[in-house]
């Protein structure tokens, strides 16, 4: 079990390292606010694509709610814009997953399919939870009729503060691969991960995810004290 930790631990530093390396090249630009979510861009050395970050709030929502969302593949396709398919891979534990998914692009474009590689983890101090996804490109091969994204990473934040309130934080920076029109290009940076972090934030009020518990998730006090809203 400690050595687990300790892996889970290593993987993570060494994950984060490698997905702000991109800091000190370009600073956050905000973008827009709209339905509750912050959203900012900024410019990646080598890369064509900006990198995207949304923040919003949200009032009494377990932690475990959000990793409910995740757990379950099936419920991708209702909460992360555009996708038509979702299966999970292969399982290792609670923490760690490959799955694949499939996102619709429009005429004339060729739907994209990805297969991301996601690891859970909580700070034991302020309970932080992470969900750190790095794409994994051959993990399977090519798919008919499909573009492979061939760089994906990404990094969900459920962040507890005072009041009842959680902080989301989405980061992510993805190469679509292949050829796209300039207006998918600026879909695929800002309106996929904005109308996936709004159609997140409705999903965990469900009673499915919010009552969910995790073993591997500790809830702050007052989430403990109380129940989450749902629709």
């Amino acid at each position: 079990m400690k050595l687990q930790k300790i892996i889970i631990i290593s993987f993570t530093i060494l994950f984060l390292c490698q997905f702000f390396a991109a800091a000190f090249a370009g600073d956050w630009k905000f973008q827009k606010k709209q339905s509750g979510v912050e959203v900012y861009l900024r410019s990646v050395p080598g890369s064509k694509y900006k990198e995207f970050k949304g923040i919003m709030y949200v009032n009494k929502a377990h932690l475990s709610s959000m990793v409910a969302a995740f757990d379950d593949t099936s419920s991708y396709i209702r909460w992360m814009h555009n996708c038509t398919e979702a299966r999970l891979l292969k399982r290792f534990n609670m923490r760690e997953r490959y799955t694949y998914t499939v996102t619709h692009a429009p005429w004339p474009a060729t739907d994209r399919d990805v297969i991301v590689y996601s690891l859970l983890s909580q700070n034991p101090g302020n309970l932080t939870v992470t969900i750190a996804i790095t794409g994994r490109p051959d993990y399977i091969a090519p798919v008919k009729n499909r573009v492979r994204i061939p760089h994906m990473q990404a990094l969900w934040t459920f962040k507890p503060l005072r009041s009842d309130l959680v902080m989301i934080v989405y980061q992510t920076i993805t190469d679509a691969g292949g050829w796209l029109p300039l207006r998918l290009m600026n879909l695929s940076m800002v309106d996929l991960p904005f109308y996936t972090m709004v159609k997140f934030r409705n999903i965990i009020r469900e009673k499915r995810y919010a009552n969910a518990t995790f073993p591997v998730i500790k809830e702050p006090a007052y989430l403990r004290q109380g129940s989450a809203l749902m629709k």
